[in-house]
């Protein structure tokens, strides 16, 4: 019992996959594989294989066992080698795509291998042992890789400024480090406002706008015994909306602590201190798809969950852009972040030029709507790729209701900078919400508290990577670049 806590995702997870399957189960049709119709004196034929043929069978697979065919160690140099940290299902419709166009068109014959772990990076490259390109690495480790050298600064080729613009300023934060930029990206996971249409009706609540009309909102949900989901873990809407970066400009101290910093901490704690938010909830997806949480805010994973999974609800949710802070003049800010994957080139690699041709080449318009749509035409919905190309985007088969949401959110989309220690600091904003919403503490003394810590593990790095000498002095600044206005590159799109 008292290991219970340490593994409460675990236990999530599996109640979330065995309700799943129970669903599933319940609504399975009986289906016949083959149908054998034989008189009433024969016998039926022997639906159980023949001792030689199991034989001959895991003779083979174990002859199969001994295939080194997609080692990772098996590097050709005579090849483009590109690792992919995604399912094999991707991995091989890269493999049939770049076969298919890309080596036509350039010569340049590319391998694709599957990377089950983002931790075997670090040990291939200690091992002597890495590719050209690798694709699907989570948003913190470009940045992780290029403050120790280990990957390409893209932003050095000529036609770098012509990519960027193809994406949102707002992703290009978490890819920046020390003047240049360590990858593109590849995915985003978007926040929108989930609602169940049937239930708000039913309740005669209309879907909020603002913070403030979820405050208005929470006290009829919850004498219905509902509620109202955001979850604990996400505070940048929250920061980002109330004009707060994280960062000073010169990246070398966090910016939480100021008026609109101490004001955005209480607004997010408040949620849950002063209007009963749950601190806890396991499945968001379950509780939504019950009905006693008809309204919250999450990611594309939750979409994709009930476009795949929840037939039963169709026609009866829709989504919406997050709540806002209303501004003077009367306009909503709705900034967010949501988290990206992304692909970079190594920096030891002796082919950067065409490993630079084929990520402009996997991420232009036209294989990125070619990769989305054959990889759900082959698997489904539940495979619907979020492409960070707005282009491609718009041209995959989205609910057009739906895609204009995520497209005017999309407008504020404002990732996390990563700098050297600032893994600190959403570490100690969750211990900040954990002191003032679990143990009660006074909300600016717990953000105080969590900004020392955050200051002190920066300036530690800071000093580490050579930003600042022994004494303190500042050497050398990280300038952070600063997303103010709202995307104008989704207005084609969005209209």
């Amino acid at each position: 019992m008292d290991d219970i806590p340490y593994y409460t995702d675990q236990i999530s997870s599996m109640k979330e996959k065995i309700s799943g399957f129970t669903e599933t189960l319940l609504q399975q049709p009986l289906q016949l594989d083959e149908l054998y119709l034989a008189p009433v004196d024969r016998e039926f034929p022997d639906m159980v294989a023949s001792w030689l043929s199991s034989a001959f069978g895991t003779a083979q697979n174990f002859i199969y066992s001994f295939d080194a065919r997609n080692s990772l160690k098996n590097m050709d140099d005579r090849v483009l080698n590109v690792w992919v940290q995604r399912g094999r299902d991707y991995v091989d419709q890269l493999q049939q795509l770049s076969d298919e166009l890309f080596t036509p068109e350039t010569g340049i014959k590319v391998k694709v291998n599957l990377l089950p772990n983002a931790q075997l990076l670090v040990m291939s490259n200690a091992a002597g042992v890495q590719p050209d390109v690798a694709l699907g690495l989570t948003q913190d480790l470009p940045v992780d890789y290029a403050i120790r050298g280990s990957v390409h600064d893209l932003s050095r080729y000529p036609d770098f400024k012509e990519i960027q613009q193809k994406f949102s300023p707002g992703s290009w934060l978490p890819l920046h480090y020390n003047g240049g930029y360590y990858a593109l990206p590849e995915t985003q996971s978007f926040q929108v406002l989930y609602y169940r249409k049937d239930i708000l009706k039913g309740l005669g609540l209309p879907v909020p706008q603002t913070w403030d009309d979820v405050y208005a909102l929470l006290p009829v949900l919850q004498q219905n015994a509902l509620n109202f989901y955001m979850n604990p873990k996400d505070f940048t809407p929250f920061f980002y909306q109330n004009g707060t970066d994280l960062y000073r400009p010169d990246g070398m101290k966090t910016a939480l602590d100021t008026p609109e910093g101490f004001r955005a901490f209480k607004m997010w704690t408040d949620l849950f201190n002063t209007y009963a938010l749950e601190k806890e909830v396991p499945s968001f997806y379950q509780h939504f798809r019950r009905g006693t949480m008809p309204i919250g805010v999450s990611d594309y994973n939750l979409y994709v969950q009930l476009a795949a999974a929840a037939p039963e609800l169709n026609g009866r949710w829709g989504i919406a852009e997050i709540p806002g802070v209303k501004q003077a003049d009367g306009s909503i800010v709705r900034w967010a972040g949501g988290g990206q994957r992304t692909s970079v080139i190594f920096e030891r690699s002796n082919k950067k030029d065409q490993a630079w041709a084929f990520l402009k080449w996997w991420v232009s318009d036209e294989v990125q709507e070619r990769y989305g749509n054959d990889i759900e035409a082959v698997n489904g919905v539940a495979f619907r790729w979020n492409t960070s190309n707005v282009n491609a985007f718009a041209k995959l088969p989205w609910k057009r209701e739906d895609a204009e949401v995520i497209l005017d959110q999309w407008r504020w989309y404002k990732d996390i900078p990563n700098l050297p220690g600032g893994y600190f600091l959403e570490r100690e904003i969750h211990n900040a919400w954990l002191r003032s919403v679990v143990d009660g503490l006074n909300y600016r003394t717990s953000l105080e508290t969590a900004v020392l810590d955050i200051d002190r593990e920066l300036r530690r790095k800071q000093l580490e990577f050579g930003f600042v000498d022994a004494s303190g002095r500042v050497v050398r600044t990280l300038d952070v670049p600063a997303v103010k206005e709202p995307w104008k590159g989704v207005d084609p799109y969005a209209e």
